[in-house]
């Protein structure tokens, strides 16, 4: 995993910044008016715990029309350590300047190398400032200072023009909290059917041509940004259900309905692998609402380099998961069973997600029983269960989660509107994991109605664009209708954590859900930034490769009044296009 550079002011210059900083909750008592971290939309002020450095910004002034706000005019700003001797922001002071307007904070003014602006805040008349780029902070606990100067009270330092110099009692201060692990792409996604490999600006598809139920042999692969491959179809001997996807290396896993597991390198099987396929420890199958399976399918763990393999671990179709050394030699981990209630499918999800950054494999299964196995030494798991109770007919269908923030999720197949469960694990004082055999975990957690909502079969795949809180609601077994998500950028205090929007839209053109696995992932687009869902048909024949961020944007996609549907027809090509897989 990806450590940003931390940038430490030394010499006279740490010994000026350090006499002249204070630790101050709140606006120092020099300066009139506040400032405060808050999300992209300025609606969230001070929270607990944001989800990613890129997700917080900088407002100021009053929260409301009415209260006094701080003077007009141009400001620097930067952020440090708690302690303020350490200069985390790492780009040069003159990009880090915003302007205040009525005393509230009104974007930046930083000219061509200027922070990004959030947007505006019309309840409190303020635009805010992205703080990135700046450096994961020392403090063990994820806390940082952001600091607010005028530009006529401070200087920038000759020697090094990222450090300013000034006086504290110029300056207003808020201390916040950031999580800065970097997810890579591919990580954080449930083992659905297909999978997505995002490498420079370029983006390739796998994607089996089976299902648990009915399909071909074989994989397709197709380019869904960029060029990098000639699309083809890598032949196979067995059914292939499901493939996970890893950046770094460049490898892709795929499961075969049988014991078989496929090493993928480019557009062909990896032929550094000496026995290719590999051969689990799978016997039986499982079954679940939608199939039956002795591979059942496979999440990857990029950051750790390694595969889990959802799979049935005895005659009796018990469910469980093996773990997949990768690289050049490839090598199993003992398998091992599930401890949530249950057999034939009812004991593990359909689709089994690992949180990399936790060291976590989360299990939403059909008998609405959240498993959460800590996997941190994976050759011994230990086990967490939690009973989730639905207010309407339903089970839990796929695992799903938020890695940056913590918020996992899971649909419920058959419900109708959709329903969601979300928990909120990031926080151990509000999440405790009670050790057992098996244990149980609690977190602040609701089951949330989609209005508007009405998937084929209920709402059954799921996936989130890591990095963008933005994700993906989907029916299965036909249907074109979808649900985009959007999932709240911060976590942690006890918060009981809710989608923030959500809207349900149809693909057109002819297109139909596929089967189980669920054929769905998303990513965030290297080269938009966008939150990009991709979907495989019945048959996966075709993609719909769906902007799920165009899809939130009310100027391409309009809204019925209830504000939670398309107001007219299938989604624009502006939102949806469509690639035919060989």
């Amino acid at each position: 995993m990806h450590s940003p550079r931390r940038l430490t002011v030394t010499s006279i210059t740490l010994l000026v910044l350090s006499t002249l900083v204070i630790y101050v909750n709140t606006a120092s008592a020099g300066l009139a008016g506040a400032i405060y971290s808050t999300t992209k939309d300025g609606t969230a002020v001070n929270k607990n715990i944001y989800g990613s450095i890129q997700d917080v910004y900088l407002s100021g002034g009053p929260q409301n029309q009415n209260a006094s706000g701080l003077r007009d005019g141009t400001y620097y700003f930067q952020v440090t350590d708690p302690s303020g001797k350490t200069l985390l922001s790492t780009d040069n002071a003159a990009c880090r300047q915003l302007s205040v307007t009525g005393g509230r904070v009104s974007g930046s003014a930083a000219g061509p190398c200027a922070h990004a602006n959030g947007t505006f805040n019309s309840a409190s008349g303020s635009l805010p400032v992205q703080l990135a780029p700046f450096s994961a902070s020392p403090n063990k606990g994820n806390e940082y200072k952001v600091w607010l100067i005028p530009a006529n009270r401070a200087t920038i330092s000759g020697p090094d023009p990222k450090v300013l110099v000034f006086n504290k009692s110029d300056s207003a201060t808020d201390n916040f909290k950031a999580r800065a692990e970097e997810i890579i792409q591919g990580s954080c996604q449930p083992s659905s059917s297909l999978s997505v490999l995002v490498s420079g600006s370029n983006v390739v598809a796998y994607v089996p041509k089976g299902s648990w139920q009915f399909g071909n042999t074989g994989v397709a692969v197709a380019n869904v940004e960029g060029s990098s491959i000639t699309d083809s179809l890598i032949p196979t001997t067995s059914v292939v259900n499901s493939c996970a996807s890893n950046p770094i290396t460049g490898q892709t896993v795929c499961t075969a309905n049988n014991t078989d597991v496929y090493i993928i390198s480019g557009t062909a099987l990896d032929p550094t692998v000496a026995t290719n396929p590999l051969i689990s420890a799978g016997t039986g199958q499982v079954f679940f609402s939608g199939g039956g399976c002795t591979n059942c399918g496979v999440a990857m763990d990029a950051t750790h380099n390694k595969a889990v393999i959802s799979l049935s671990v005895n005659l009796a179709g018990q469910g469980g998961f093996q773990f997949l050394n990768l690289g050049a030699s490839p090598a199993f981990e003992a398998a091992f069973a599930s401890q949530s209630p249950g057999f034939n499918g009812e004991n593990i999800s359909e689709d089994p997600l690992i949180d990399p950054i936790r060291n976590l494999l989360l299990s939403a299964a059909e008998n609405n029983n959240y498993e959460i196995i800590n996997v941190a030494t994976s050759t011994s798991p230990q086990f967490f269960e939690h009973p989730v109770s639905l207010s309407t007919f339903g089970i839990l269908d796929s695992s799903g989660e938020d890695c940056s923030t913590g918020i996992v999720l899971a649909p419920a197949e058959f419900s109708a509107p959709s329903n969601i469960f979300l928990a909120d694990i990031s926080d151990p004082a509000f999440a405790p994991f009670t050790a057992g055999l098996p244990g149980t975990w609690t977190a602040p957690s609701q089951v949330q109605v989609l209005t508007e909502s009405f998937l084929s079969a209920g709402a059954s795949g799921l996936a989130v664009a890591q990095g963008t809180h933005t994700g993906i609601v989907t029916g299965e077994f036909g249907g074109d209708e979808i649900t985009a998500m959007q999932l709240p950028a911060v976590s942690g205090g006890g918060v009981t954590p809710a989608l923030t929007d959500w809207l349900s839209c149809n693909i057109g053109n002819g297109f139909s859900n596929g089967l189980d696995p669920h054929t769905v992932t998303a990513y965030q687009s290297p080269t938009t930034g966008h939150a990009i869902a991709v979907l495989a048909n019945s048959g996966a024949t075709r993609l719909a490769v769906v902007d799920l961020t165009n899809m939130f944007d009310s100027t391409i996609v309009p809204r019925t009044l209830a504000g939670h549907r398309c107001s007219a027809g299938p989604l624009p090509p502006s939102v949806v296009r469509f690639i035919s897989l060989p």
